[in-house]
């Protein structure tokens, strides 16, 4: 019976509250701003070449949904971004160099990719820290048993102030991708077939796997709420986990017609912003 009542918790549907139309396919990353704006990142091909847009879109909770365009970023590299609050600073990867631009669309190189923070690696992902500093995921663009990763943290003034490659000698990540800061300052990164915890000084604390009657637990996008509870995208299985700080399973969050959610993020009230990676829309949940 006990048993019987857990599985059917974990299972719950969740409500969403509203929807978000941004018209475009192929959603790449999506942050929440803590003035209003949702960031939305997607994918184009035009001619056979990819294109990235990046756009701003205005959330109002008194209607269904609101839109203002703000920021119009179009790149031919690089998709991951993330947000700093004072100014409402984007930086996002371009050509492999963290660009950044104010709310005037001032737009500024952070780091190019030759210096010595990258080497042979390629951006990922990105997230910023509540001290201001920078997470970025790193990938060798190796395949196979050569397929390696880290991350680094990169100060406000753009030096390098931590890396987080091995435990014990052996490597952490196989090709690292979405990135967050846990309100515990756990960094928290969506990996192949694992989620990697560690601590704000890079030490190992967990990795979270689906268990062996679900073996094909494919992770994106990740957030944390305010409960240093960890939300990550499932896009094989069409469902989002929830985790505490101690990788237990809490929850599955479920809605009706979840298609392949690719990307998360969290407002300040907890309501979570999914986007699916074939939908033009952006779900918005209840915490609940």
């Amino acid at each position: 019976m006990m048993q019987a009542q857990v599985l059917s918790a974990v299972l719950n549907e969740v409500k969403i509250l509203r929807t978000i139309n941004y018209g475009q396919k192929y959603i790449t990353d999506l942050k929440y701003s803590y003035n209003g704006n949702v960031c939305v990142s997607v994918i184009n091909m035009k001619n056979g070449t990819p294109i990235w847009h990046i756009s701003s879109h205005r959330v109002s909770f008194g209607q269904r949904r609101g839109i203002r365009s703000s920021i119009n970023f179009l790149t031919s590299h690089g998709s991951c971004m993330c947000l700093r609050r004072e100014g409402l600073r984007y930086l996002f990867l371009k050509n492999g160099c963290l660009m950044s631009s104010d709310k005037d669309m001032r737009i500024n190189k952070f780091w190019p990719s030759s210096d010595e923070l990258l080497g042979e690696y390629t951006p990922n992902g990105l997230a910023v820290c509540r001290s201001g500093a920078i997470l970025v995921s790193l990938w060798n663009h190796q395949v196979h048993d050569r397929s390696l990763g880290k991350v680094i943290k990169v100060s406000s003034g753009g030096s390098k102030a931590l890396e987080i490659e091995t435990d014990k000698n052996r490597p952490l990540f196989i090709c690292p991708t979405y990135i967050a800061e846990n309100g515990n300052e756990d960094i928290c990164v969506s990996d192949v077939n694992t989620v990697v915890v560690t601590d704000a000084g890079g030490f190992l604390r967990f990795r979270y796997t689906a268990a062996q009657s679900d073996p094909q637990f494919d992770p994106y996008g990740i957030c944390c709420d305010s409960k240093n509870n960890i939300i990550v995208a499932d896009m094989v299985k069409n469902r989002i986990h929830m985790i505490d700080q101690n990788s237990e399973l809490l929850r599955y969050i479920h809605y009706s017609d979840m298609s392949m959610p690719r990307v998360l993020c969290i407002d300040e009230e907890d309501n979570l912003y999914v986007g699916e990676w074939l939908s033009e829309e952006i779900k918005v949940l209840s915490p609940q």
